[in-house]
């Protein structure tokens, strides 16, 4: 266990705006004794903790670092409860483990993160909510802990939510643009292999940037269903030439494609091209719970790996359920009868759990 009671002398010091000149006199020691602990050349005698901790308010174990590791220690199990409940799709009980972490942890901004992301923003109660914790978020991130990013994002969401647009754009105008990010910077900054991994990385990034757009270009534009088809298959041909077969996490993604594409297909009335994009998207779904944790294999991406853990937090639910799901819909009642589309059904109903 490490002990870092040199840098937590000079942060409650800082923090309570005295000296090391105060806290020699209050211990009745040497100035140069202090000056030595905080530069890490020997501790405090022992039975001098009880009554530093005393001066500044907080107990020996914080002064140590202990509490720190044992609320660390802590705050990931609840990270760790929250992501099962993530992997079955359970929002209700995601967002009591973080309410629950959050008055256990009122000021650790991890936990207020983690409660920020739980929170609905599908009623105004929560909304509100989730812009307090947001605007804190920006307000209180640190070099060290910096969730800035995420909590802009965040604003902007919740306030396209709650109709207020010229708000979200204010946030939104506050980020970088594409080309100024931290990934594209750091691309001409590394050499040999450590710049073929980022780059691997960044094409991976656009080609789900790409992905993004092309949906969100498909739901708001006027477009026909035969017109949304080619902007899907646009789509799943980047993934497909970027990955070569071996999708990882990206499973999510073409998994989603191909359903838009059947989506389509039913709302033409096309049977055959209905049943066979169906059949792909659930292949698709059930690789995402079945592809095991490794490398991708594909010239473009082997320097980069894909786990479970991924997919699972990031679509917040099994993917062969969603499908399922999805296909209750209306528009495919004219094929519901149809063996090839319960043979589907019942396939993703093996892994739907």
């Amino acid at each position: 266990m490490d002990i870092t009671i040199c840098e937590n002398l000079k942060k409650y010091r800082k923090d309570k705006g005295n000296t090391q000149e105060d806290l020699a006199e209050y211990l009745g020691i040497s100035i140069q004794a202090i000056s030595k602990w905080e530069r890490n050349e020997g501790f405090p005698d022992i039975t001098l903790l009880p009554k530093i901790a005393a001066y500044y308010n907080v107990s020996v174990d914080d002064l140590l670092g202990v509490g720190r590791i044992r609320r660390r220690e802590k705050i990931d199990e609840y990270g760790k409860r929250a992501f099962r409940y993530a992997n079955v799709g359970d929002t209700e009980n995601i967002l009591k483990v973080w309410r629950e972490a959050l008055q256990e942890f009122p000021n650790d901004l991890s936990v207020i993160n983690g409660y920020m992301y739980a929170l609905p923003d599908d009623n105004e109660k929560d909304a509100n909510e989730k812009i307090k914790l947001a605007e804190r978020l920006i307000n209180e991130s640190t070099d060290e802990e910096n969730y800035t990013t995420g909590a802009i994002q965040n604003l902007c969401y919740t306030y396209m939510k709650l109709g207020d647009i010229e708000t979200a754009k204010k946030y939104a105008n506050t980020l970088p643009n594409y080309m100024v990010t931290q990934n594209q910077i750091m691309m001409s900054l590394l050499k040999g292999e450590e710049a073929v991994k980022q780059i691997q990385y960044n094409l991976m990034m656009m080609t789900d940037e790409i992905y993004l757009n092309a949906i969100n270009m498909a739901h708001e534009g006027n477009y026909k269903p035969s017109e949304k088809i080619r902007i899907y298959e646009y789509s799943l041909k980047l993934f497909e030439l970027l990955f070569e077969g071996d999708y990882g996490f990206y499973y999510d993604r073409t998994y989603d494609l191909y359903y838009k594409i059947a989506d389509k297909y039913a709302q033409m009335r096309d049977l055959e091209n209905t049943i066979k994009n169906l059949a792909l998207s659930a292949e698709h779904a059930i690789k995402t719970i079945t592809t095991p944790d490794g490398a991708y294999s594909s010239i473009f991406t082997n320097r980069q790996d894909h786990k479970k853990e991924d997919i699972s937090t990031n679509s917040m639910d099994n993917s062969a359920k969603w499908l399922l799901k999805d296909m209750q819909e209306e528009m495919f009642d004219f094929c519901r009868d149809d063996d090839r589309f319960k043979a589907i059904a019942e396939n993703l109903q093996k892994y739907a759990n």
